[in-house]
């Protein structure tokens, strides 16, 4: 008979794992706790306190630490908190599911309340996009400009193809690295320290992390009416490159939206914060400098 995995030692990997991963973060910073009623969240804060703030959502699986390659570039000119969104694998200990997608916007209230944020910019990628998006609908009055890259799904239905790499990486190395090849291609490889982290997250049997989708959760693709009903500034950037859905019907349905502005990131792909983050960096902070 199979003895039980060690949940308590996978937890400990992932954590050493995620601790060599901020290893690369290029500035210095500061990482610490904020309790809301979802949990205690992490958040990693770099740049000047006197900085305007700006807000980094991250994507699923991957942590606050897949900024490594940007933070150098957003921190020049904001103070940075990238926060581990609660709920997915990273270093934020959940105290409870969600139930709604309510309580994903209330959670993130929650910890900009705790930061004394008002209001601020945001950049977010993939599943942060996606619970950017979600936040826009639900607290409009938070958000000044804000950066979306690779939402997920979000527009549109991701493919089915996604489904079979994503639920592949489940406890399957080979399976994080099929993967990143998908997304990837020959364009572009990861760094070890951040390979490393994801294996050890898929290999991370947490429960109160990284769960299944669900229906009255993510992820999910917005009505008509909650996407028209988002007046906030938005920079969609969509990659050349996209393999979870087909980019071009993602910027013809963001249409609906009253002030976007929409643009395809020539020579990337899904990840395209890490692919390409001179680019993408200076796109989010033109865009964010408008008014």
């Amino acid at each position: 008979m199979c003895c039980k995995p060690d949940i308590k030692q996978q937890e400990r990997n992932f954590m050493n794992a995620y601790d060599e991963s901020l290893k690369l973060w290029p500035v210095s910073y500061t990482e610490h706790f904020i309790e809301t009623s979802f949990g205690l969240t992490n958040v990693i804060e770099c740049g000047n306190p006197e900085l305007p703030p700006l807000v980094l959502l991250h994507g699923a699986s991957m942590s606050s630490t897949m900024w490594y390659p940007n933070v150098e570039n957003y921190s020049s000119e904001y103070r940075v908190f990238a926060v581990d969104i609660m709920g997915d694998k990273n270093k934020s200990v959940p105290a409870k599911e969600f139930t709604n997608r309510r309580g994903h916007a209330k959670w993130l209230e929650e910890v900009l309340d705790k930061l004394n944020i008002q209001k601020a910019n945001f950049v977010a990628l993939s599943y942060g996009g996606l619970n950017l998006i979600n936040f826009l609908v639900h607290a409009p009055n938070r958000a000044n400009r804000v950066v979306v890259m690779s939402p997920a799904e979000t527009f549109v239905h991701f493919t089915p193809e996604f489904y079979t790499y994503a639920f592949g990486m489940i406890q399957n190395k080979e399976g994080v690295e099929k993967f990143l090849n998908w997304i990837f291609e020959d364009r572009y490889t990861v760094k070890e320290q951040i390979a490393n982290q994801l294996i050890a997250g898929m290999m991370w049997l947490d429960t109160k992390r990284g769960g299944k989708p669900k229906k009255t959760g993510f992820p999910y693709v917005f009505t008509d009416q909650e996407l028209s009903s988002i007046k906030t500034p938005l920079l969609l950037l969509l990659g050349e490159y996209e393999v979870m859905y087909d980019p071009i019907q993602v910027m013809e349905r963001s249409k609906i939206m009253p002030n976007i502005t929409s643009k395809i990131v020539e020579g990337a792909g899904h990840l395209m914060s890490l692919e390409a983050p001179e680019i993408t960096a200076n796109l989010a902070l033109e865009f964010l400098k408008e008014r």
